[in-house]
């Protein structure tokens, strides 16, 4: 192997190591969504369950809560950009975060099927490094 090779297959090496490790951040956040999607819909569904109404600790900062009463909700208040809010029912905010859920781990497959082809990219170049030295 010609010295030019080494250094394009080092050089190819360096390169799918950035993307790869990109790729498992992209990943990490996205089940950390999904995770927050979780507990949004358990919180929904807690507060749709709810006859009167009920004290809660709601978070207002890291480690910081204040009570509050909540009761049943027949609306809820979607983020669907920045900024804007559209009121939905119970129903089209579970349909909402369901989709949402969806979305996210079709992204994360995405991204975990994206992450092996880089992989096993990597090894090859070592295969092939290794072969001759």
């Amino acid at each position: 192997m010609s010295q030019i090779s080494r250094e394009r297959l080092a050089q190819e090496y360096g390169y799918l190591a950035q993307i790869a490790e990109e790729l498992e951040k992209e990943i990490t956040l996205a089940q950390s969504l999904v995770a927050e999607v979780e507990a949004a819909i358990s919180a929904l569904k807690n507060i749709n369950s709810l006859e009167d109404s009920k004290e809660i600790l709601v978070p207002v900062s890291s480690g910081i809560y204040i009570r509050a009463n909540v009761k049943k909700q027949e609306k809820f208040l979607v983020a669907i950009a920045r900024d804007i809010l559209v009121e939905k029912t119970f129903e089209e905010t579970l349909d909402f975060l369901s989709k949402r859920k969806e979305e996210l781990n079709q992204l994360i497959q995405k991204r975990v099927d994206d992450l092996n082809k880089i992989v096993s990219r990597i090894r090859e170049i070592e295969g092939i490094i290794k072969a001759t030295k």
